[in-house]
């Protein structure tokens, strides 16, 4: 009779070890299932990082591109209306800040949202493979002359050879592929020293 008490409380306990460890079992993979969870969240996070500063680096480069440009047509001397009448891309500073907002169209995030309005387009060739959302935009601001490093000044009112001296402040803007991201690059060129 002892054999089989015993016998029972050894079956007893074989139950009770089984539904144990089902229960461990289903605890792993629950948390194998919640790790691989996170795992594929986390790759997508990577991918979309990685597209985000694909598209700031074509925005980055696209505005580079149009700067380069406008800076190269401002030396060349194609631009030299700044009044307003020919283009409303080549402007006065004083002009500008004398009009309400009383802002700077080279700071001014409105102007670049209505593209050739306040804006000359680039469209040159280094961007006839880019993917942009849209064409890179440019300004080019006349500031108040000055003598700057590296300009003799003869006296107040008469800086260097006699020829005047200007100050171009140009400002590009671009979009990336997508539209989410965008760059503005600003330079200045300083001319008749």
């Amino acid at each position: 009779m002892r054999d089989t008490h015993r016998n029972a409380r050894r079956g007893a306990r074989r139950h009770a070890q089984r539904g144990m460890v089902m229960f461990m079992a289903l605890i792993l993979l629950l948390i194998l299932t919640i790790l691989g969870v996170s795992l594929a969240r986390m790759q997508t996070v990577e991918e979309r990082l990685a597209q985000n500063d694909n598209n700031h680096a074509m925005a980055l480069q696209t505005a580079e591109a149009a700067l380069q440009a406008a800076f190269d047509d401002d030396v060349d001397g194609i631009y030299t209306d700044f009044s307003g009448a020919t283009s409303p891309a080549l402007v006065t500073l004083s002009g500008e800040l004398g009009v309400a907002p009383f802002t700077s169209i080279g700071y001014t995030s409105t102007t670049w949202a209505n593209p050739g309005v306040s804006s000359l387009l680039y469209n040159g060739t280094p961007l006839a493979a880019a993917p942009a959302a849209a064409q890179p935009q440019f300004v080019i601001e006349a500031m108040a002359p000055d003598a700057p490093p590296g300009c003799q000044s003869g006296n107040a009112g008469n800086y260097g050879s006699g020829s005047p001296i200007y100050v171009h402040r140009i400002t590009a803007h671009s979009a990336g592929g997508d539209g989410t991201a965008s760059a503005t690059v600003q330079t200045t060129h300083i001319g008749g020293c």
